[in-house]
């Protein structure tokens, strides 16, 4: 029988996500890379799939199962898959405490990606007032929040793995990738939790894999 497919380009960027929750899950799948991103210089196979319509806003992820149906928008992919695979709780409370948390990931995303669009000179004080100040108050909620779920095993949201765990441990990674891990100094449980939660038998494989791409840093 076919397997579902995730069509993205030829690194992590916003498809690595939905990998993480599909290695957790022990989701089998095929993936096929449509080459390198360049603004300037588009993969014949990327134009070749916007002319075929299955990309309802002409950018990748695309994600296609057996029957036919297909996806795109990585964070519609991502919760869409975390429901068909029992990680998005156990209760419509916990599927709204993982919305909850995803959308605060998303606030410290957003203040990384700063980096990605502030000139090269102006980079240092932002990296600066990262380490000072912005980042330990987010990461500080993030603590509490994790501290908050104290019955639940070490997950985020109830007792069970869900999308939530994925994304605070993938918004960890980034951090240790780009040598920000300082700025969790002060907070242990989440320290804990990224060793703990990336020694999951999936998260640990995917990790080994050599068919993962490479860290995507942010400037410097």
């Amino acid at each position: 029988m076919p397997l579902p497919c995730l069509t993205y380009f030829s690194s992590r960027g916003r498809a690595e996500l939905i990998r993480l929750l599909l290695a957790d899950a022990g989701v089998e799948h095929d993936e096929i890379a449509v080459g390198s991103w360049s603004p300037t210089d588009l993969p014949p196979a990327f134009v070749a799939l916007r002319a075929s319509g299955k990309l309802a806003y002409g950018a990748l992820p695309l994600w296609e199962e057996p029957d036919g149906f297909h996806l795109v928008q990585s964070d519609a992919i991502l919760r869409h898959l975390a429901r068909t695979h029992d990680r998005y709780g156990a209760n419509p409370r916990e599927a709204a405490r993982c919305d909850e948390l995803l959308a605060g990931v998303e606030d410290v995303r957003a203040e990384l990606r700063k980096l990605v669009v502030t000139p090269a000179p102006a980079r240092p004080a932002l990296r600066e007032k990262l380490h000072a100040s912005i980042l330990p108050r987010w990461l500080g909620f993030l603590e509490q929040r994790l501290a908050a779920n104290g019955g639940g095993g070490g997950f985020v949201v109830g007792t069970e793995p869900s999308v939530a765990d994925v994304v605070l441990w993938h918004l960890l990674e980034v951090l240790h990738d780009n040598g920000m891990e300082s700025a969790l100094a002060d907070c242990r449980s989440l320290v804990r939790f990224y060793a703990r939660f990336g020694e999951r038998p999936g998260i640990a494989t995917h990790r080994a894999s050599r068919r993962r791409y490479p860290p995507q840093p942010f400037p410097t």
